[in-house]
């Protein structure tokens, strides 16, 4: 029996960017002599790069080594990219055996409540990409696939991590953290390190720390922002409001998250209301983890009449605003009062 070809093509993909990372790091220092690593390391980005570079870089022999690493990073953000994958099967064969190339897609935890709806559509589209990345490779007689993908438990994930950086994080300051990063594992492992910096080595990370060192993320404010509505806390309400457009948000961009945050709920009272649990139903949505659970909670305080009141009225309010008919900060506040009554 013919023993299996050693991998040439890897994929490495998913939302857990922290550990993709570490990985890749160590994929990188484990196929590079630290001598020539400069000479035979080759970054590209997917974005922009040319298939003719790409076949050239993964074609070329290693100068003074064994090996050499290609690295190519998001090829299915952009419709070049995107061609270049559809020309995959004829170049994966021609690779040398001397050769590692790393397919790389991140920027795939996206923050589903970002202002700039952008991001959100850009992640859609790049889906069926991903998947047919993922077959290219897993099929390939010298491909292997690595995926990292959201923590289903992000309290433990958040203990891990502030263990890989020296300390300790109790269960209450992991919670606020949680609520406060909205799942993004990128913006949470950026606040565990400056956390476990500012409590020592070997220090346990408290709640107070978190509280005053991490600010909440756009889509932990919007959570709380509907928190209070569903609970009609009117003063609330609008002091996490006034807060969000202090920071810089642009109205519209605020409306815009409550609106995506109204259509969540309603989507997830639907399953609900079919009988299906938190996490099936956050499954059938495309929200998992912390965001399913809070969406979840929060879609128990309306019954499914109320909430497509509450997202006609948000529609009202966007037409009032881009037709001028009311001041963007005033139509926002009247639109909380409106709804928490």
């Amino acid at each position: 029996m013919n023993p299996s070809p050693e991998p040439v093509a890897y994929l490495f993909y998913g939302q857990d960017e922290p550990a993709l990372k570490e990985r890749l790091a160590a994929f990188t220092d484990a196929f590079t002599d630290p001598a020539s690593a400069d000479l035979n390391t080759v970054q590209l980005d997917g974005r922009t790069s040319q298939l003719g570079e790409l076949r050239s870089a993964a074609g070329t022999l290693p100068f003074l080594a064994d090996l050499r690493v290609v690295i190519v990073e998001n090829l299915t953000e952009t419709p070049g990219g995107r061609d270049i994958i559809g020309e995959l099967p004829e170049l994966l064969p021609d690779i040398p055996d001397s050769t590692r190339i790393a397919f790389v897609e991140i920027g795939l935890d996206g923050d589903p409540f970002k202002s700039k709806f952008t991001d959100s559509s850009l992640l859609k589209s790049r889906r069926p990409f991903i998947k047919k990345l993922i077959q290219l490779v897993e099929n390939d007689p010298r491909g292997h696939v690595f995926s990292f993908e959201q923590p289903k438990d992000i309290i433990s994930w958040l203990k891990k991590r502030a263990a890989h950086y020296g300390a300790e994080i109790d269960l209450a300051a992991a919670r606020e953290l949680a609520g406060r990063i909205n799942d993004n594992l990128s913006l949470a492992d950026v606040e565990l390190e400056k956390l476990a910096v500012y409590t020592g080595e070997g220090g346990v990370i408290p709640i107070d720390a978190v509280k005053a060192l991490t600010p909440y993320a756009a889509g932990g404010q919007i959570f709380d922002l509907v928190d209070a509505m569903g609970q009609r806390r009117s003063a609330d309400a609008l002091s996490i409001l006034r807060q969000l457009l202090s920071g810089g948000e642009a109205p519209l961009a605020v409306l815009g998250m409550i609106v995506r945050q109204y259509r969540l709920l309603i989507l997830m009272r639907e399953q609900l209301d079919r009988g299906a649990n938190i996490n099936s139903a956050g499954g059938a949505i495309g929200v998992h983890g912390f965001v399913a659970k809070k969406l979840g909670q929060q879609a128990y305080l309306y019954t499914i009449d109320q909430l497509e009141t509450c997202y006609n009225s948000l529609l009202e309010t966007d037409i009032a605003i881009k037709t001028g008919v009311s001041e963007p900060e005033i139509a926002l506040e009247l639109l909380i009062v409106r709804l928490v009554v």
